[in-house]
């Protein structure tokens, strides 16, 4: 039994109230609510991989269930980790697969099309890493 927050359900109601405040605005104007969400959940967790994955899956979420563009929302956040990674004790690859990871957890739910937008963004902006979540997203799916 553990006392820490949950941090997936923290994470997505913070990104719907965000999604919801400015529907105009679009998904990428839910990153600095996300990092501050990731933040947050790794300075409060001894071990932050399981925090930072269930962050990235319940912002995911928002972001799939608010009907935005999730490609567009990953990767603005991947594309802010490395700033992020200087504040953390993790490093800036530890830090971008627990995230691959995270987002990866959401594709059975939002389906073939999204991952498959999702992975094309990955490739095309982080040249290489989109084997490292075809991986995670096959690890999702067989969680289901």
């Amino acid at each position: 039994m553990t006392d820490l927050p949950d941090f997936e359900k923290q994470a997505k109601d913070a990104v719907a109230a965000c999604i919801a405040a400015d529907s105009v605005g679009g998904a990428v104007l839910t990153v600095p609510v996300i990092c501050q969400q990731i933040s947050h959940a790794a300075r409060l967790s001894k071990e932050p991989k399981p925090a930072v994955i269930a962050v990235c899956r319940g912002s995911m979420n928002a972001v799939l269930l608010g009907g935005q563009n999730v490609p567009d929302a990953a990767v603005a956040l991947l594309e802010a980790l490395p700033n992020m990674s200087l504040m953390m004790s993790a490093g800036p690859e530890d830090l971008m697969s627990w995230v691959m990871e995270g987002i990866a957890d959401v594709t059975p739910m939002a389906g073939a099309e999204v991952r498959d937008a999702l992975r094309a963004k990955i490739e095309e902006k982080f040249m290489g890493a989109s084997t490292i979540f075809d991986g995670f997203c096959e690890a999702a799916a067989k969680r289901g």
